[in-house]
């Protein structure tokens, strides 16, 4: 699986937070100077990764918001988003962004972290208690390698977290 990049997190983003679910720059540029004011910092942002910061500047009116976002791009052009965004040192709106995207890039290492330690859980209640593998995997209806390979090897790779969930709760429940 591909490391997740700033470009990437926010062309997703932008689509997301749009009504109408697009990446036009013109219709989002209408968008945000008009009713979709939480857009504005992922599209400028959006704009300037993908380079495309000139188009969106044509595409702009002649609106408060679109006075705001021209004034951004400008300084972000200068002193290089990713740069000022990491450095802690960019408006709040735009770290707001850029806190969303390091919550999502870090979300796989999280999520490897958490299913260790309900691994080591689920060892230690069934050590305590009559809960066998193939129980959990048949009761849960669950691929017998993934949850042998996940339980005896520790391949978090094996089991989402969710289904490392339901065996702690299957195995609490016996």
């Amino acid at each position: 699986m591909r490391a997740l990049t700033f470009k990437g997190f926010l062309t997703q983003y932008v689509k997301e937070l749009s009504k109408a679910n697009t990446l036009s720059l013109k219709t989002l540029a209408r968008e945000a100077e008009t009713d979709n004011y939480r857009l504005v910092a992922p599209l400028v942002l959006y704009a300037l990764a993908t380079e495309k910061s000139a188009s969106l500047l044509r595409s702009l009116g002649d609106s408060a918001a679109a006075d705001e976002m021209r004034r951004v791009i400008q300084a972000f052009n200068e002193a290089g988003a990713e740069r000022l965004l990491s450095s802690g040192k960019a408006p709040g709106e735009y770290m707001k962004v850029w806190d969303a995207f390091m919550v999502a890039k870090n979300a796989p290492e999280r999520d490897k972290a958490l299913k260790e330690a309900i691994r080591k859980k689920v060892l230690q209640m069934m050590q305590n208690g009559n809960c066998t593998n193939y129980r959990i995997y048949t009761d849960l209806k669950l691929n017998p390698g993934n949850v042998n390979s996940w339980l005896k090897n520790g391949d978090s790779s094996k089991v989402s977290y969710r289904n490392a969930e339901r065996i702690m709760h299957y195995v609490m429940q016996q």
